[in-house]
């Protein structure tokens, strides 16, 4: 019977968790150095809440001149920069000011933006959307590490981020079930401690992306 370790399994999991957020820190320095800012009057408020059994979803959409910005957040958990953005979200015309990345905006200045398709590659009505980042009313500008923060929000996926977190117990059960085989419980506790302590930094920085 072939034969592994918790401790192994642990750390590998760990390490693609510590990648990942490495690599969501790159992206959004990238997006970071590379923005700009953008003031809009009177641009129509499309926002739009999605509610189910089991989650609801939240998504800001605000068009202008065809051109649609838009973030999704799940439910009540939209974060601070939501709520500092100092508008009235439920009116229909707003007058606001943000960032998007750079790309983006070379794309709305050579016409590249186009309607979403369906599956089949049909057009939809739906304008394809720009992700937008520290959004105030017009005229105003987010303070640089919330707008960080705010751009870093949306590279970092909570879902990945979550799914790093129950791996090793996917893992787990996967090799013991599936593939028969026999999983050593760690004997060093100098090492099960540190591992237990790189979790709870991974659970904390998915929650602050939550929050945030």
């Amino acid at each position: 019977m072939k034969r592994t370790t918790e401790s192994r399994i642990y750390l590998f999991t760990l390490l693609l968790s510590l990648l990942y957020f490495i690599y969501s820190i790159i992206i959004s320095a990238g997006d970071f150095v590379n923005i700009k800012y953008l003031a809009w009057e009177k641009a129509e408020n499309q926002s739009t809440v999605y509610s189910s059994r089991r989650s609801t979803t939240v998504t800001y959409n605000f068009v202008k001149d065809n051109i649609r910005i838009s973030r999704k957040y799940p439910g009540i958990l939209e974060g601070i920069n939501t709520w500092m953005w100092g508008i009235d979200k439920k009116a229909l015309v707003q007058n606001i000011s943000f960032y998007i990345r750079e790309k983006d905006d070379e794309k709305i200045k050579n016409n590249q933006i186009h309607h979403k398709k369906d599956i089949l590659g049909n057009k939809l009505n739906e304008i394809e959307p720009i992700p937008f980042f520290g959004l105030r009313t017009i005229h105003s500008e987010s303070n640089i590490f919330l707008l960080f923060l705010d751009i870093w929000k949306y590279n970092y996926s909570i879902l990945i981020a979550f799914i790093l977190l129950i791996l090793p117990y996917l893992l787990f059960f996967i090799f013991k079930k599936i593939f028969k085989m026999s999983i050593d419980k760690n004997q060093d506790k100098n090492l099960e401690g540190k591992i237990g302590g790189y979790q709870i930094v991974f659970f904390i920085l998915l929650v602050i992306n939550l929050i945030i």
